[in-house]
């Protein structure tokens, strides 16, 4: 498996009803908040970036619109729950801006994704998931297989969860972009890119309005 260079990344998710349905398959209905897990990357490669990684969160939480519930989970090393769901952005905020440096531990992407949609996103009802992920290269998540990544792929798309990324990469292919773009595809989200860290909080901002834009379509059906 080629090596890439993680630098830092976000990746939302957010769910809406494909079509001109009404109702989601998770009994959601468009006036219904969406869920929102922020899933950050703070393993070892991310140390020069915590800053415009905090900036960028900082600005994703001015871009979205009041009333959703936010969490906000950590990934390096192994997934850590910062903040429980909660529609006090005050919290999160104060959370994200304590992040440190998991010393010694890799990013634990495609883990936390999945016992984040298992203990958050399953059993789900009268919500509109949206899962933030983190970063590129390589994933350190225990107990991943090819199995359980088909798995967790067709579990998004049935629950309609839509992932929508942020990476600041180098260029590569490491396992954790492609299982993020792998997600993107299969629930027809949104993707942008950077390759410098002090381009994140715009494009994180912007990828928020995308968010923003899509629940509001969804008001209007």
């Amino acid at each position: 498996m080629p090596k890439h260079l993680l630098l830092a990344a976000l990746a939302l998710c957010l769910a809406v009803p494909h079509g001109a349905v009404a109702q989601g398959p998770n009994g959601a209905k468009p006036a219904d908040p969406m869920r929102i897990a922020i899933i950050v990357d703070n393993s070892q490669p991310t140390t020069d970036h915590l800053p415009q990684i905090r900036c960028a969160l900082q600005e994703l939480l001015k871009a979205l619109p009041p009333g959703h519930e936010l969490m906000l989970v950590t990934s390096g090393g192994q997934m850590n729950i910062r903040v429980q769901p909660t529609k006090d952005y005050l919290e999160i905020l104060e959370a994200a801006g304590e992040i440190s440096v998991a010393r010694g531990g890799g990013n634990a992407l495609i883990g936390s994704v999945q016992e984040v949609y298992d203990r958050f996103f399953r059993t789900l009802e009268r919500r509109w998931p949206v899962i933030i992920i983190s970063t590129d290269g390589a994933d350190f998540s225990q107990r991943v297989t090819t199995k359980s990544v088909n798995e967790l792929l067709q579990a998004l798309k049935q629950k309609d969860v839509r992932v929508n990324a942020m990476l600041l990469t180098s260029t590569g292919d490491g396992l954790v972009r492609s299982v993020t773009l792998a997600m993107i595809e299969q629930t027809g989200g949104f993707y942008e890119s950077a390759t410098i860290a002090t381009a994140l909080p715009g494009r994180t901002k912007a990828l928020a309005g995308k968010i923003t834009k899509q629940y509001t379509d969804l008001q209007d059906r």
